[in-house]
């Protein structure tokens, strides 16, 4: 039997179907990682669980275990935690988000090593066979006489040369022949707010040695494909240009792809190496047709350079992956099916519409949900792939973003499409767009994305589900919250409805009696956050509300109206409380728009969101 120490290496599949379940691009850390483990003369095996499974006698076999986790398959990585660690074996957890949530990852694990882990594992692996030493690893979290432990941060690693190259061998059912990973850099310079990647890898672009990349390119001979994993591969234009050359010159051309933004296109001689080296494909985050949702996520780009690029990639013989972002503030239920005409349109050739998903590390996840200025539905990690809505929009009710997303995605990938790329000549993008309209169709199929579909439905239907029937009369509005903008914005979209609003004065339960017999409905706003300045309206509607409360045998329909002051208005809590008297979405939006439009709401105050406009379902 072998003496060398054993260490596993693990990477859990998502436990959600999505429309790139089947394409399997390895992820470097855990083969990085275990590369240097092996060169340090340990015994190593890295499952990627979508390339195989895990062979749990293998891991029971380990004198430590590492498992990396990304937000979408945290439950999984938390579940092979628990069972690693109730075997008394050290298990240590990686990855982008327990970088971000340390404390939640040591409920689950002994280790959390937050950011780059090259050098922070090797240093734990050497103190646990010493028994002690772990208070100077830095970036590691760790219990401490039964306290959660952080150390300092590490600072970022300045020359990747020094890692090697990763060995894929270890890669238990790795097949050479098909997708290979290089990464030439870390570090992005932009600061688009939804993303978490200048939080975990620095803002600083850092590069591999033009000749180290060379010799790892030359590892992969057998690929038939290479995925540059930068997370802006053409950042550096003069550098690219550099390798991209090299590789033409060494005659190392395999077909690759990498993540790209728009202002590639402007470096025609950059456009030329691409295609002369064989690039295949590009990810592009184009994130956004709509100017006002690109200037909150902080691109600087519009849809005029959108187009130039997708023609100037195409020219060159490109193919283009899109990659759009919908669901946020100042996105409304048509521009979700405007961006899936858009891309069929301008014949882009595979899509991804990600709903919006607050990202553990990200500027908005640190400005906005963190600090509960932005509501979270689900706390379930496994949603949190950007296929399944979890956050409130502001403009969209969540099961109208849900269904349209996917209602969109499945008419970019129609039968259309599919003939399309055929009669093109273009057979690859008919079969990944065949490819990808089945597994559409699977999704909704899945029991798992059913449900959250259903929940979301329920929440939006759930005081019209209540009530058994649509309501009459009036409605009454405590009249502190008329007062506000809010209340007015809620009382003119009701007046648009054809619904009377009676005010409720103070004492509440004296109106309560002078009311009782000629108002349906009681609307009760529920204050989630007070914000500055509105202290004492909360107060007074939090007396308001508990009154109402008291005297609930006295009314059959008491509607509570979620307001968070910080966040404005939001469209899903009215529409929830016009489905009681209409079930026609179209006319609630219609009745909330020119609600808005009277009040001047939809200006560009702090307060204000642009108008919601009736989707075209076409």
């Amino acid at each position: 039997m072998s003496g060398k120490k054993k260490v596993v290496f693990v990477e859990p599949a998502s436990t959600h179907l999505h429309v790139y379940s089947r394409l399997t691009i390895p992820r470097l850390g855990s083969v990085l990682l275990g590369t240097i483990m092996r060169d340090r003369g340990w015994d190593v095996k890295v499952y990627i669980e979508d390339i195989a499974p895990v062979d749990m006698d293998a891991v029971r076999g380990a004198d430590i275990v590492g498992i990396s986790t990304i937000t979408p398959t945290a439950p999984p990585s938390y579940r092979l935690a628990a069972t690693v660690r109730a075997a008394g074996i050290p298990v240590v957890l990686g990855g982008t988000h327990v970088s971000f949530l340390p404390d939640e990852g040591l409920d689950h694990a002994d280790f959390v090593i937050r950011g780059e882990g090259e050098v922070a594992f090797p240093e734990l692996a050497d103190a646990l066979e010493r028994g002690r030493g772990f208070d100077g690893i830095q970036g590691l979290s760790c219990w401490r006489d039964g306290q959660k432990a952080h150390n300092p941060e590490r600072p970022k690693l300045t020359d990747l040369d020094l890692n090697p190259i990763p060995d894929f061998s270890l890669v238990v059912g790795y097949d050479h022949r098909r997708i290979a990973t290089v990464a030439t850099s870390r570090g992005c310079p932009f600061p688009c707010t939804f993303c978490s990647v200048p939080g975990m890898y620095g803002s600083t672009f850092r590069t591999h040695s033009i000749d180290r990349v060379i010799a790892e390119l030359r590892t992969h001979a057998m690929s038939r494909y290479i995925f540059f994993a930068d997370d802006i591969f053409t950042a550096n234009p003069k550098r690219t240009k550099d390798l991209l050359t090299r590789m033409i010159a060494e005659g190392i051309t395999p077909e690759w792809g990498a993540q790209v933004r728009t202002e590639t296109v402007n470096d025609d001689e950059l456009l030329r190496l691409m295609r002369r080296s064989n690039c295949f494909n590009v990810y592009v985050g184009f994130e956004s047709i709509n100017p006002k949702t690109l200037r909150l996520f902080k691109k600087k780009q519009d849809l005029a350079k959108i187009q130039r690029a997708i023609d100037k990639f195409h020219d060159h013989g490109i193919k283009i992956h899109g990659m759009f972002v919908v669901g946020s503030d100042e996105d409304d239920v048509e521009t979700i099916y405007q961006t899936a005409r858009f891309a069929r349109d301008n014949h882009i050739e595979s899509v991804q519409l990600m709903i919006l998903t607050p990202c553990p590390g990200s500027p908005d996840w640190r400005a906005l949900y963190a600090q509960g200025k932005k509501d979270i539905l689900s706390s379930n990690w496994e949603l949190y792939d950007g296929h399944h809505c979890v956050h409130q929009p502001r403009k969209i009710a969540p099961y109208e973003l849900q269904m349209a997303a996917m209602k969109a995605t499945e008419q970019f990938y129609s039968w259309g499409a599919i003939l399309e790329s055929l009669f093109r000549g273009d057979l690859f993008t008919a079969a990944l767009r065949f490819s990808a309209k089945r597994l559409v169709g699977d999704w909704w199929k899945d029991p798992l994305n059913r449900a959250h579909t259903e929940r979301l439905r329920q929440e939006l239907y759930a005081e019209r589900q209540r009530a058994g029937r649509g309501a009459q009369g009036a409605v009454a509005v405590p009249e502190a919250f008329i007062q506000d903008d809010l209340g007015r914005l809620l009382e003119q979209f009701l007046h648009e409805l054809g619904i009377r609003v009676t005010p409720l004065s103070e004492p509440v339960v004296d109106a309560l009696h002078r009311v009782q017999q000629t108002v349906d409905v009681i609307i009760t706003p529920i204050v989630q956050r007070a914000a500055r300045g509105k202290e004492e309206l909360s107060q007074r509607l939090g007396a308001v509300t508990a009154a109402i409360q008291t005297n609930l045998d006295k009314w059959s329909r008491v509607i509570p109206l979620p307001v968070n002051f910080e966040q404005g208005p939001v469209f899903e809590p009215f529409a929830r409380i016009g489905l009681l008297f209409t079930e026609n979405l179209d006319r609630i939006r219609q009745a909330y728009t020119r609600a808005g439009e009277m009040l001047e709401f939809w200006g560009d105050g702090p307060a204000a969101v642009p108008p919601v406009r009736v989707p075209n379902q076409g």
